[in-house]
C-alpha cells in the first residue's frame, strides 16, 4: 500500500499500472464476495447498482470488487458520493478524490453536497421518531435519504454500502453496551428494505487493506475516525484491540454471533406476527385491540414482541418502542386495572375490560374519557314518499330510514342480520328523529328485558363495549326517547308488533350509495 501523503489523509491515487489484474483476472476477494452475493441474493445478473463511495478504504475496495464482477454478472455500476461539508477542506478533497477514481475506472459518478441545515427541511415529517440527535446520526439520515433519491433518479436496483465485518463487530459491541436484545444484537443486515445491500459484510478490514495493497488502490482517511469523542471510535480504537488479544478472531466470532441472532430474531418475529393475527383486531378510529388474556398467556419474550409489533402498526413507524416502554406497557397496562392508560412511543395504550387497546397519540388521550362527546348529530324527518339516508362519518356507515304501511297482524320480515335492522312502531313516537352519539344520563328499555329501564352507560359495560367505541355507536332518538342503539338493541317501548300499522324500518349499512344525500 502506498504511503500516506502529508497530513495522513490521501493514501495515494489509483495506480493504473497496478490495476491491470482487475481487468484480466478475478481476485480471491472477488470470488468470496460473489459467493456471499449468491447465497444472500443481494443482487441478480443484469442489475444496476448505485455504489456508495466515501473515498475510504472500505468503499474503494467495494467499488473495485464490484467492477471485477461486473462483466460476468452483467452489472451496471453508478457511483454516489455525498459531501456533508462537515470537515471543511477535507470533505472537498474527498469529493475530488472520488471523482478522479471514477474517471480512472470509467464509471459514472454523482457527487452531491447536502448540508445538515438543508437536511432538516428536506427530512421534516419523514424522520423516524427514534432518530439520534447527534451530528453523525443526522448526517447518516441525510445521506441515506439523498442516496434513495439518487437511486430513483438513475434507476438503480440496489444501493451498495461498504460496511465490513469490523463494522458489524463494532455495532454488536455498541448494542451490548446498551443492553440490547436479539434485535439489536442481530447487527447490520446484509440487505435492508429490499434495496440496501452490504456485499463486504463478511470481509474484515485486514482483508480490505490487503486487497487495496495488492491492487495498488489509493484511498482517503477520515480524520474524524480517530477522535475518541465518538463512542464507536472508542470501541474501535480501545475495546476491539483488547478483545483481539483475548481472541484474535473476535471480528469473525461476532459476525457469526450476529448471523445466529438474526435468524433467531426473524423466527421470533414470525411467531409474534402469528400471535398478532390471532389476538389483535382492528377497532374504531384506527385503534388496535389485543385480547388481554391471550397476550398474558404468552411467554414474556413473545409478549414484548407483540406489543412492539402493535405499536409499529398503529404509528406506522418501522422503529419499535424501546425496551423500557414495552416493559411499562406490560407492567402497568396489561397487568394493571381496567382503565389504566399509558402513553409510550407516540402511542396511547390502555386496558379496557378484556382488551389492551393501542391508539396513535394525537396530543391528548383520545377516547380515554367518556366526557368527550364531540360526535356529530343529524336530524331527519321521514315520510312515506321520501326515505332518508343519514351518514355517520365516525364509522363510515349510514342509517337508512324508510316509513312503510303494514296491514295489522303482518310483521315485516328481516333481510339483514337482526342487529343491523330495526322495525319500529312509528305511531309511538314523533318526528323528526335524530341520529347522535350517546350522552351521559341516556337510558332506554332494551328489547328482551320486559321493559326494565337501563342506563346506556351500564348497558355498554354489560356488553363489554370498549370506552373508545361507545362514542362511535350511532343512537336513533326521538323526543320520546331512544328508539334504537344502532347495530345493538331496540327500545322495548317502540318495537313494532302485530298491531303496528306504520313501521319505521331503520337499517345500519356500511356505506351510503355514491351520490346519495340526506
Amino acid at each position: 500500500m502506498r504511503p500516506a501523503a502529508a497530513g495522513g489523509l490521501d493514501c495515494a491515487r489509483v495506480t493504473m499500472s497496478r490495476r491491470t489484474t482487475l481487468e484480466t483476472t478475478t481476485t480471491r476477494l472477488a470470488h468470496h464476495v460473489a459467493s456471499t452475493v449468491r447465497k444472500a441474493r443481494l443482487f441478480s445478473p443484469g442489475d444496476h447498482l448505485l455504489v456508495c463511495v466515501s473515498g475510504g478504504p472500505d468503499s474503494v475496495c467495494q467499488l473495485a470488487v464490484l467492477k471485477e464482477l461486473a462483466p460476468s454478472w452483467r452489472l451496471r455500476l453508478s457511483v454516489a458520493h455525498i459531501n456533508h461539508g462537515l470537515r471543511g477542506g477535507e470533505s472537498e478533497e474527498d469529493a475530488a478524490f472520488v471523482a478522479r477514481l471514477c474517471g480512472d475506472m470509467s464509471l459514472p459518478c454523482v457527487c452531491e453536497s447536502v448540508s445538515l441545515t438543508h437536511a432538516q427541511s428536506v427530512l421534516a415529517g419523514s424522520l423516524r421518531s427514534g432518530m439520534t440527535s447527534s451530528t453523525q446520526g443526522r448526517a447518516r439520515e441525510v445521506r441515506y435519504a439523498a442516496l434513495r433519491a439518487m437511486a430513483h433518479r438513475v434507476g438503480a436496483d440496489r444501493i451498495a454500502t461498504g460496511h465490513t465485518a469490523d463494522d458489524q463487530a463494532e455495532t454488536l459491541l455498541l448494542w451490548m453496551l446498551r443492553g440490547a436484545g436479539t434485535t439489536g444484537l442481530a447487527g447490520i443486515p446484509q440487505m435492508r428494505d429490499g434495496i440496501w445491500i452490504r456485499p463486504l459484510l463478511g470481509v474484515t478490514k485486514a482483508d480490505v487493506l490487503t486487497y487495496l495493497e495488492e491492487q495498488g488502490l489509493g484511498f482517503r482517511m477520515d480524520s474524524s475516525n480517530a477522535k475518541p469523542i465518538y463512542r464507536r471510535n472508542r470501541v474501535r480504537l480501545e475495546l476491539l484491540p483488547i478483545l483481539m488479544k483475548l481472541n484474535p478472531g473476535i471480528v469473525r466470532v461476532l459476525g457469526r454471533q450476529s448471523r445466529i441472532l438474526r435468524e433467531e430474531d426473524r423466527c421470533l418475529d414470525q411467531m409474534a406476527a402469528q400471535q398478532v393475527g390471532h389476538l389483535a383486531r382492528q377497532g374504531a378510529d384506527g385503534q388496535v385491540m389485543v385480547d388481554r388474556t391471550g397476550l398474558a398467556a404468552l411467554p414474556t419474550a413473545l409478549q414484548r414482541r407483540v406489543v412492539r409489533a402493535v405499536v409499529r402498526k398503529v404509528t406506522g413507524s418501522q422503529q419499535g418502542p424501546a425496551f423500557g416502554a414495552v416493559e411499562a406497557v406490560l407492567d402497568r397496562v396489561v397487568q394493571g386495572r381496567s382503565g389504566t392508560a399509558l402513553r409510550v412511543a407516540g402511542t396511547t395504550a390502555w386496558r379496557d375490560y378484556g382488551f389492551i387497546c393501542f391508539l396513535a397519540a394525537r396530543g391528548s388521550s383520545v377516547g380515554l374519557e367518556e366526557k368527550d362527546h364531540g360526535a356529530p348529530a343529524a336530524t331527519a324527518r321521514v315520510s312515506h314518499e321520501s326515505p332518508v339516508a343519514v351518514p355517520w362519518p365516525w364509522t363510515r356507515q349510514v342509517i337508512r330510514l324508510n316509513l312503510v304501511e303494514r296491514p295489522p297482524g303482518v310483521l315485516p320480515q328481516p333481510g339483514l342480520p337482526p342487529r343491523m335492522r330495526a322495525f319500529l312502531d312509528a305511531d309511538k313516537f314523533s318526528m323528526p328523529v335524530t341520529v347522535r352519539s350517546w350522552l351521559p344520563g341516556d337510558w332506554f328499555q332494551p328489547a328482551g328485558m320486559q321493559g326494565r329501564r337501563k342506563k346506556l352507560q351500564d348497558y355498554f359495560s354489560d356488553v363489554k363495549l370498549p370506552r373508545t367505541e361507545r362514542r362511535l355507536i350511532p343512537i336513533l332518538v326521538a323526543s320520546e326517547g331512544i328508539l334504537w342503539v344502532c347495530g345493538r338493541r331496540m327500545d322495548h317501548r317502540f318495537r313494532a308488533t302485530a298491531e303496528t300499522r306504520r313501521v319505521l324500518v331503520a337499517e345500519l349499512q356500511e356505506s351510503a350509495p355514491e351520490g346519495e344525500m340526506k
